[in-house]
């Protein structure tokens, strides 16, 4: 049983929603005047969310790598690719194909507002706040706090001369080191649900990099849980194979066996 609730396929991909992502609409109850343009601002911004996954699973699959699903999370999403991308090039244009869809979209609501600003004004506060929805998810995902967009391009950059295991480490150490100032900021500030997505970027990063430093050493994890810290309540965790560790709620099913690109 799945802990997650299937939307639909988009290109052959299954898209899931957590309950998490539920969350949003009530966090989002403030960003417009009225409840209806609140929900449709969140809404916009969860299919944005899944543009910019399908951005990279449909990048992965031009290198021949598929993707399980995708799912949103209150901290965003998570495209689960069969495996991951081993040569710098590839990982590369993955991780660039997901911001890449958002400024694509930021530059069509752009020409949008510009040709239709003085024939219908009636659209221009929603379509404002989509294409702003779309410029801060593409900045934010390109910030080099490993494993997110920014620490994999940074690492793919890294690796040619640094070699993957230790462009790993010094991209992680970056992430870890951003996401500790993060998670500082956002506690003072009262931004809880941001603390949150900064203790996720840390785990995950550290988790990776594990495993990057197993495969480096030539050598297999048994069962994958081998001198891993305690899973987040809720969760365990799983082997991904040749790819990374990752938690994953307990209710899903163990014999799945993937990647997680979020």
């Amino acid at each position: 049983m799945r802990l997650s609730w299937k939307l639909g396929r988009v290109s052959g991909i299954d898209l899931f929603l957590h309950p998490s992502a539920l969350l949003w609409f009530f966090f989002g109850a403030q960003m417009s005047a009225t409840p209806l343009e609140s929900a449709v601002l969140v809404v916009a911004l969860l299919g944005s969310i899944v543009l910019h996954e399908l951005g990279h699973a449909l990048m992965a699959r031009q290198y021949g790598i598929d993707t399980a699903d995708i799912t949103l999370y209150i901290f965003g999403g998570v495209a689960r690719l069969e495996r991951m991308p081993r040569s710098s090039g590839p990982e590369l244009l993955i991780a660039l194909a997901g911001p890449a869809v958002n400024f694509a979209i930021v530059l069509a609501l752009g020409a949008i507002l510009a040709l239709t600003s003085l024939a219908t004004p009636w659209p221009l506060p929603l379509l404002v706040n989509i294409l702003t929805i779309n410029l801060g998810l593409g900045i934010f995902n390109l910030i080099p706090a490993f494993p997110m967009d920014g620490g994999r391009v940074l690492r793919a950059l890294l690796s040619g001369w640094l070699g993957r295991v230790k462009a790993t480490e010094t991209a992680a150490a970056l992430g870890r080191g951003l996401a500790i100032a993060g998670g500082l900021y956002f506690l003072v500030s009262g931004n809880y649900q941001a603390i949150i997505l900064a203790r996720f970027v840390d785990m995950a990063g550290s988790l990776e990099l594990q495993q990057v430093r197993a495969e480096g050493r030539g050598l297999s994890i048994p069962g994958g849980f081998v001198n891993l810290p305690d899973p987040p309540p809720g969760c365990r965790w799983a082997d991904s194979g040749n790819g990374i560790l990752r938690p994953v709620p307990i209710m899903m099913n163990p014999m799945r066996r993937d990647r997680s690109w979020s």
